[in-house]
């Protein structure tokens, strides 16, 4: 690690690797761009030419915006441009240490690439997919050699947004861990390991949170009053309504859906379903202020679903306890962490508040380990 370099099986990856990305779409795009201002060669490939000609065109401005701000010298963006190679044929790939996979979220797409990829790539080349909803160990079945194949969960926007989730799947090697977090590294990313779960890390309690908010405007509560009551007590910058009117509310549903198979907690609220499906946005309008015990209630309720997710996750060692509070606080942005906030508010307070969450069910075993 000290010299810039990890060895991979047989192989090595270092700064003069090449770099595939599979699907230049928004974020196939970032990651390319990223990749490619961190000093990798980066081979940036979708089967669709025109896509892959928008993309660079769209890196090409953006490293222009960057160059117009101060954050590049126009000699520092030129380069990072010249280290771009746009390709609409898979075989391009040949050369990489590592592909990351971008496209469409649909299983048999992905996996028809990484069986595809198999036959191109060396056999000590890294895979990765950037799935957020599919299993990492189900892709796994179409890759020749599992070992080398993980999941690199990048958050949007993936050019800037500093979270990386580096997910293991079942036959994911050491080596193979160990050099997504050098590629992290070098690209200016902070990871966090986790297991290959629905949800992953980060979105195991984001999405409850996302949906909380709604299961509160179903029993009447103000969308605009929760909203407001979040930013203060989570520290954010938007509430989640706002958050999902950039992102789309059928992107929420869609996530909702994905973790509906773990049970009750995680079926979506009927709001966000009519919403998600209709396309509409919330348009939630803040209000000038709100009385101190709504806003502490609102809190309250979304905290403990978020507590009811992180517990759940802890007891089937999902991630590590900092690792869920690390991707709070600088995936999400928020000030208040899961983890940490829970040791400040107290065993007593965080059985209260989860305790609607487990009817008929034993608390979550982590509970110990979190207050011992």
């Amino acid at each position: 690690m000290e010299h810039g370099w990890i060895s991979v099986g047989e192989g090595v990856m270092d700064r003069d690797s090449v770099i595939g990305l599979v699907g230049a779409g928004t974020m196939g795009a970032a990651i390319a761009q990223g990749a490619a201002m961190s000093g990798f060669a980066v081979v940036l490939n979708d089967r669709d030419p025109a896509v892959v000609d928008r993309a660079m065109a769209q890196i090409k401005a953006s490293l222009g915006r960057s160059v117009d701000r101060g954050k590049l010298s126009s000699a520092e963006a030129e380069a990072a441009f010249t280290r771009l190679t746009p390709s609409s044929d898979l075989a391009d790939m040949a050369p990489a240490a590592l592909v990351i996979e971008a496209i469409i979220e649909n299983f048999d797409a992905k996996s028809g690439l990484f069986r595809t990829l198999s036959g191109i790539l060396a056999p000590d080349a890294l895979m990765a997919t950037n799935t957020s909803s599919l299993k990492v160990d189900d892709l796994a079945a179409a890759v020749t050699g599992p070992g080398r194949f993980l999941g690199l969960h990048y958050f949007f926007p993936a050019a800037i947004n500093p979270l990386l989730e580096i997910v293991r799947g079942a036959k994911t090697s050491e080596d193979t861990l160990v050099a997504a977090e050098f590629f992290a590294r070098a690209t200016g990313k902070q990871a966090i390991r986790c297991k290959d779960a629905f949800g992953f890390a980060v979105n195991r309690y984001f999405v409850p949170y996302l949906n909380e908010a709604v299961r509160l405007l179903d029993e009447g509560v103000d969308p605009g009053a929760i909203d407001l009551a979040v930013t203060r007590g989570f520290g954010t910058s938007v509430g989640p309504f706002k958050l999902m009117d950039i992102s789309k509310p059928v992107i929420a549903l869609h996530a909702c859906r994905t973790l509906a198979v773990m049970g009750r907690f995680y079926l979506p609220a009927a709001s966000l379903v009519t919403k998600g499906e209709s396309g509409e946005s919330w348009n939630a309008a803040l209000p000038a202020d709100i009385p101190a015990a709504e806003a502490a209630s609102i809190v309250e309720r979304l905290q403990g679903a978020v507590l009811t997710a992180v517990l759940e996750a802890l007891d089937e060692g999902v991630a590590a306890p900092e690792d869920f509070d690390l991707g709070a606080r600088i995936g999400l942005q928020w000030q208040w962490q899961p983890c940490a906030g829970a040791r400040s508010l107290g065993r007593a307070a965080v059985e209260r508040m989860v305790a609607r969450h487990f009817q008929g069910r034993a608390l979550p075993r982590s509970l110990d380990g979190l207050f011992r």
